[in-house]
């Protein structure tokens, strides 16, 4: 009886899906004799398989329905989507004026994407793959057709995760190379005056009008410009997090090699959905504080001396959400958090008095990276004075000055 059931179930799909221009795979077949069968010739399977987002023409699932005129039907699954946006990112289409991109957008070929400063776009493809645009990046859409997908470079960068492709096509360019691949994670970019790739994960090759010039493995990267083009090189290794010392601080552990850093925060471990980045030359971040409180994914990034972008080092980091520009908290321990406006990668000076002509000193502090110190605890109350200016390396001018006191009561003062 079940056998029956089953059968008639099947037949009654094949009736439906002849009667609405479809068709449901049988054990064994194939695009190619789909399409011969049904599209006279069957040399139009690419077409099924753009139409049907089907990701290995080789796997076909029994029972597995098709559309044969998706596209005339105007029911073609999009090949490529904008999936993920944070900040403000721009679509230019033909000669139309340029529009604000959305999320779900489908993107078409020649289409070029640009996003602005503090901008992170994320695309995801009809096989799985994802792209990451991240800020003050410009990509063109050339070729997206499920068989076949090619992106330009224009200016920035972006970041590929290729799922296994399976006798499809996957290439990315730049001004002056392609880069194919079968399935990897990598980086492409063009910016700061430096053409660069680097493999993360797999294996990409990388030609020179149209002669592959060099395959790049995991963890190698080469520059695609300039006297040292097209050299493999090894990556830097991940970043260690070093101690967080200062409020919402991130440190990176030292790297001798390494000539600046890169931060990066998102929402998700692949780092697919970024909400921020920072470069810095010595490795110590601020976190923004303007972000939702919570649990964040943390990246971090080395830079060598030919600029090549190492390996990631990744872990999570909270963001406690906006603090006071400047304010003094009492801590349960009896100290007292003294905080001043700063930006991420200032450093100052700081000194405690209790008189407020700073004679003497009861704390000085040479170099303190960002806004946040911690004094105390105090043995006897009263009023106390604090003061900090910039450190400005090789410059006369005097950098931001903050000044102010605050007053311990006799109940918070620990007795000597």
């Amino acid at each position: 009886m079940k056998a029956y059931c089953a059968l008639g179930l099947a037949f009654l799909l094949v009736g439906i899906a002849q009667a609405q221009d479809l068709h449901v795979v049988r054990p064994g077949e194939t695009l190619w004799n789909i399409s011969r069968q049904h599209l006279a010739t069957p040399l139009r399977w690419p077409e099924l398989q753009r139409d049907n987002a089907v990701p290995v023409p080789q796997q076909l699932k029994p029972g597995q329905v098709l559309r044969l005129h998706g596209s005339a039907a105007g029911s073609a699954v999009a090949m490529a989507v904008v999936a993920e946006l944070v900040g403000a990112a721009w679509l230019k289409r033909g000669n139309d004026a340029p529009r604000a991109l959305i999320a779900g957008t489908k993107l078409q070929v020649n289409d070029v994407l640009v996003t602005d400063h503090d901008a992170f776009l994320g695309l995801k493809l009809a096989d799985g793959s994802r792209l990451v645009m991240p800020s003050s990046s410009a990509v063109q859409v050339l070729v997206v057709n499920g068989r076949t997908t090619r992106f330009q470079l224009l200016n920035g960068r972006v970041e590929a995760h290729v799922e296994k492709q399976h006798g499809r096509e996957f290439e990315i360019r730049s001004r002056s190379a392609k880069l194919g691949v079968r399935g990897t994670h990598f980086r492409v970019r063009d910016e700061d005056d430096v053409a660069a790739a680097e493999v993360i994960e797999g294996v990409v090759a990388v030609s020179i009008n149209g002669r592959e010039a060099l395959v790049l493995g995991a963890a190698r990267g080469a520059l695609l410009e300039g006297t040292n083009a097209l050299k493999s090189r090894p990556l830097l290794t991940p970043p260690q997090r070093g101690s967080d010392t200062v409020w919402g601080g991130v440190t990176a552990a030292p790297i001798p090699e390494a000539q600046r850093y890169r931060l990066q925060l998102a929402r998700d471990e692949r780092f697919l959905q970024i909400v921020y980045e920072a470069s810095s030359t010595n490795g110590e971040f601020t976190l923004p504080t303007d972000l939702d409180a919570g649990f964040y994914h943390l990246r971090l990034t080395a830079f060598d001396a030919q600029q090549l972008e190492g390996l990631p080092g990744d872990s999570t980091a909270w963001v406690r959400g906006s603090p006071p520009r400047s304010g003094i908290q009492r801590l349960s321990d009896g100290r007292y958090e003294i905080r001043w406006p700063a930006r991420p990668g200032q450093h100052f000076a700081f000194e405690l008095a209790s008189d407020p002509a700073f004679a003497p000193l009861l704390a000085s502090e040479p170099d303190v990276s960002g806004g946040s110190v911690i004094v105390g605890p105090f043995e006897s109350p009263g009023l106390y004075h604090w003061r900090s200016h910039e450190l400005v390396p090789d410059s006369e001018t005097a950098g931001a000055a903050n000044e102010g006191s605050f007053d311990v009561p006799a109940s918070a003062a620990r007795k000597p």
